[in-house]
């Protein structure tokens, strides 16, 4: 009887524990029913979970997130939101209706500046990234400042340091964020020759453990780099492979210049001065040099973190879906929606638009490619197309709509992209560089295998129910 007894207190006050940790703070439903389920079917088991997985940031935290100020646009972006509430045009295009609407939202949601002179370079490959961003880091006379998730300490990761070395006893100023899990094979002795020379280095929410990081949510995912103001690069890549995982050749980068650099020279410096104890950057206007205007593409770079009220980033990719007219082409790792942009894909597969859906066959994160199996299934049962790439792990992140817009970035078209990391991503606006990006969509469906609702019906009841399981995970992975 005492055993029973026991153990239904065990239950109660387990059952009561999950409840108060689970609503401690506002969360999105999908994930309170999640980890709710976590932590009753698991006790103790599922509270280690929730340390690791589950705990939001402190409010004291978001606030400070959310008030930065950025750093001279800020005024900018005030002004062009008071011109959109009063019908002006930001763009002049004759795109259809939808696109001021979807400009509108960005502005309003995040503050996303609209530039519209900017000249932007699509790079596919790991190889020509590196030698266009190393022969740029070797060109700089004012500043290097790199925004980082994943820094590998091998050869590629060991020439970006020696050269950032070189720069800076130069006199060129450089700053370094880099994710402290993502990056997390780094040491203090790997910075020590830049630090010497004067740059700085600062992990992003690092804590006392040092490499040991217990925090997996709220990740700097953010890749981008500005030298001397005038030339930026964001996008998919990471700095060097790790030898743990799969290498990646294929991924979506942008090479920037125009006025589009200063709105990723902001975002730096927004991160930076939450990230750094000592050393904020003051708005100087040698960071914000005048841009050559020689470009013609118009966008807008879009910011998502867990400090927003609304996410940005999915806010701003179903709007983007609402446009199609005629194909919707999807590239991304994992493919985890919510239902409303599960709904938007399928609402437009039934419409007759071209919706393609492109993902690796291989990845990195298992659990992440069972529960984006499940909703493969879903998608190919409603009509869109699935293309499983087969030369290697497919990084790219990136949707193309009518061949009229794109938009990529950081973010995989996930729930962890979506709320739980910061990101990045660019949506343009321009037929030329939308059509290059469905030019390399089009390449890459030659390394791929069409995904069948015959394979889909061929399927084992395991795997089926491997895929169900993780869904259910998937609000919180």
């Amino acid at each position: 009887m005492w055993l029973g007894l026991s153990i239904l207190g065990i239950i109660i006050i387990n059952a009561v524990s999950a409840i108060i940790t689970v609503f401690r703070q506002p969360r999105d439903i999908a994930a309170t029913w999640g980890w709710l389920l976590v932590l009753l079917l698991l006790p103790v088991i599922g509270f280690c979970l929730y340390w690791l997985f589950g705990r939001k940031l402190s409010s004291k935290k978001l606030n400070t997130l959310a008030t930065q100020q950025h750093l001279g646009i800020d005024t900018l972006i005030a002004g062009q939101q008071e011109a959109v509430a009063v019908g002006s045009p930001l763009i002049n295009t004759s795109a259809p209706a939808g696109l001021p609407i979807l400009v509108r939202t960005l502005l309003q949601v995040d503050g996303a500046l609209v530039t519209t002179m900017n000249d932007v370079h699509l790079i596919a490959a790991r190889d020509q990234f590196t030698a266009s961003l190393m022969k740029d880091v070797a060109a700089a006379v004012n500043h290097i400042h790199i925004e980082a998730y994943t820094i590998e300490p091998d050869a590629t990761g060991q020439h970006l340091v020696a050269l950032l070395t070189k720069k800076a006893s130069e006199g060129v100023r450089v700053r370094v964020i880099y994710d402290s899990l993502g990056s997390h094979r780094l040491t203090r002795k790997f910075w020590a020759p830049l630090r010497a020379a004067g740059g700085q280095v600062e992990p992003f929410f690092a804590t006392k453990l040092g490499r040991i990081n217990p925090r997996v949510n709220f990740r700097n995912h953010r890749k981008l780099t500005v030298i001397d103001g005038t030339i930026g690069y964001m996008g998919g890549f990471d700095i060097g492979s790790s030898p743990h995982h799969l290498p990646i050749h294929r991924d979506t980068q942008l090479r920037i210049t125009g006025q589009a650099v200063a709105v990723l020279q902001a975002q730096f410096f927004l991160d930076w001065n939450t990230t750094a104890k000592i050393q904020k950057v003051h708005f100087q206007q040698s960071y914000f040099p005048a841009p050559a205007d020689t470009g013609t593409t118009a966008m807008q770079i879009v910011a998502g973190g867990p400090e927003q009220p609304m996410a940005a980033l999915k806010l701003g990719y179903l709007r983007l879906l609402t446009l199609a007219k005629a194909s919707i082409w999807l590239q991304t790792p994992y493919f985890v929606p919510d239902d409303s942009l599960l709904d938007a894909l399928t609402i437009a597969a039934n419409a007759g638009i071209d919706v393609r859906i492109m993902v690796p066959v291989r990845t990195n994160q298992p659990l992440m490619a069972k529960a984006s199996q499940y909703y493969l299934d879903v998608m190919v049962q409603r009509g869109a197309k699935v293309y499983r790439y087969t030369n290697g792990f497919l990084h790219a992140k990136t949707i193309v709509v009518d061949e009229a817009y794109v938009a990529t970035g950081t973010a995989n078209f996930d729930l962890r992209s979506f709320t739980l990391n910061f990101e990045l991503a660019a949506f343009i606006y321009d037929r030329h560089l939308a059509r290059e990006a469905a030019a390399l969509f089009t390449a890459d469906m030659a390394h791929t295998v069409r995904y069948t609702k015959a394979m889909v019906a061929a399927k084992r009841r395991g795997q089926r129910l491997s895929g169900e399981l993780s869904r259910l995970l998937a609000p919180i992975l």
